[in-house]
């Protein structure tokens, strides 16, 4: 099938002229000079790409670009313009834009190449991932983990904005993933066979800072023994992340703008040789930068030059719908690192009690809690004791009975950990219509421990009511074991 692109100019010869060469191309093509009908066409058709000027007389490309998003918001859009400045760049890429291109167009060596990596991109991403980001969330990847919608459109604003060459800030709570972000958006990016380097801006004082990122001459300060090129120089070409970027001082900020405006700067001791760079900066920060900004703390014109791009990074309390993927990810990989333990596995109930817990450490604490679960745990199944303090005191907060670690005070009518269970089972088992291999991939068990604790549970019948239409709430859920009798040890 040929790729639909649409083109929006108010010129007529550039119409034209795009609309001949793309044909040519074999791209299937619809060009107007009204911003109007452009957005009818959205309306009845389906473009892959839409290229549309910046300055219109009838509608500004970027009020084109916003209403084009709310109709279409899977079509890339390029923009064009004759006023290419920072400004114009973050305009159009905050509003959505994939790309912008600069007039005179330079078709050969510029627009037809971005049409091609954005159409192959998009194809790349229909199918999951383009090869170079499935090689990165192979090798060790941990913040894509998971289909939510959430994470959905992190990474496809993440892909989008690797192919712009322009700065960008990560903004997050501590252990979202930042770095593997910036790892991802180096990947996927243009820079991808040049270095990837990073530095923690709060580990290090101002001097040892501007020495690590500069460089400097021999002699500029006691141990100086020798000349030595800094982390701009070993990026050269590629990509530079600066984390926690919140953290550096006033004087340093001034020196760090200098660079991301010209390009160029001066090692330490060595005022008359300057020295110049091609690198892509990715800063990252916990802090809000704003904030800082009115406080005076953080300088507003570096805050700017920084923030040409901002992706968000939610955290993990905020996309829950992918914790059950985490825990089977992490799972495994401290399977593969521990290689004398077997792969754990968690039961429907204490996965729906992980994915109700908030994580204030975020994707990290949870990458900690199965960590220790894998050396704690005493059997093939984890148990809430297996898991951090945490963790059991937000069961007990939540009601949840577990004897074995100490939790106590639970009252009639409490839900437990098997009630819980139970539930999660016949969720699952609905939702898959009745399919118990995709009911326990869904919950993250073998088909064969499902088996065992529908039959443990005895749920058969509770099973054969909700083939026949029963509603689930309306279901006599057996209890697990005969009334006066204690439960036994909950298994999670």
């Amino acid at each position: 099938m040929k790729a639909k692109i649409l083109i929006v100019d108010d010129e007529h010869l550039i119409c034209k002229l795009l609309t001949r060469v793309l044909i040519s191309e074999g791209y299937e093509v619809n060009a107007t000079t009204d911003p109007e009908e452009g957005l009818s066409f959205l309306k009845k058709q389906i473009f892959d790409v839409m290229v549309t000027d910046l300055r219109m007389g009838k509608m500004d490309g970027l009020d084109l670009l916003v209403r084009a998003r709310k109709i279409q918001p899977e079509c890339d859009v390029v923009v064009m313009t004759g006023f290419a400045t920072v400004e114009t760049a973050r305009s159009a890429l905050t509003q959505g834009a994939s790309d912008f291109i600069t007039k005179p167009i330079d078709i050969e060596n510029e627009l037809k190449p971005l049409l091609a990596s954005l159409i192959s991109a998009e194809a790349g991403a229909k199918q999951g991932l383009t090869k170079a980001s499935a090689e990165v969330l192979a090798s060790d990847e941990i913040d894509f983990v998971g289909g939510g919608d959430v994470s959905s459109r992190l990474l496809k604003r993440v892909l989008k904005v690797s192919r712009a060459n322009i700065p960008v800030l990560l903004q997050g709570e501590s252990g979202t993933g930042k770095e593997r972000v910036a790892s991802l958006l180096h990947t996927e990016s243009s820079r991808r066979n040049s270095p990837f380097i990073k530095l923690n801006c709060a580990a290090l004082p101002d001097t040892l800072l501007e020495s690590e990122l500069f460089g400097h001459a021999r002699g500029a300060f006691t141990g100086a023994t020798s000349d030595r090129d800094g982390l701009f120089q070993a990026a050269d070409g590629g990509t530079l992340l600066l984390d926690e970027i919140g953290e550096i001082s006033r004087g340093f900020q001034a020196k760090l703008l200098r660079v991301l405006q010209e390009g160029e700067f001066h090692r330490l001791g060595d005022a008359k040789k300057t020295v110049r760079v091609d690198v892509r900066v990715v800063a990252a920060t916990n802090r809000d930068l704003i904030q800082a900004v009115r406080s005076g703390d953080f300088r507003e014109d570096l805050y700017y030059r920084l923030n040409v791009v901002p992706i968000d990074i939610p955290p993990l309390r905020e996309r829950a719908e992918d914790i059950p993927e985490l825990i089977a990810h992490f799972t495994e990989k401290a399977a593969s690192r521990h290689e004398s333990q077997e792969k754990l596995s968690f039961s429907p109930a204490l996965i729906q009690l992980l994915s109700d817990y908030p994580w204030p450490g975020n994707i990290r604490e949870l990458e900690n809690a199965i960590e220790s679960a894998t050396v704690l745990a005493e059997s093939e199944v984890v148990e809430l004791s297996d898991l951090p303090v945490a963790v059991q005191e937000f069961a007990r907060a939540q009601g949840v009975r577990a004897p074995e670690v100490g939790i106590s005070g639970a009252h009639s009518g409490e839900p437990t950990l098997e009630d819980i269970e139970m539930k999660c089972i016949l969720q699952a088992m609905s939702k898959t219509g009745f399919n118990r291999t995709r009911a326990a991939n869904l919950l993250g068990v073998t088909r064969r421990t499902l088996s065992y604790r529908i039959g443990k549970y005895g749920l058969d019948d509770a099973l054969e009511q909700l083939q026949s239409g029963e509603n689930l709430e309306a279901l006599d859920v057996p209890p697990v074991v005969p009334e006066g009798q204690p439960r036994e040890r909950i298994s999670a």
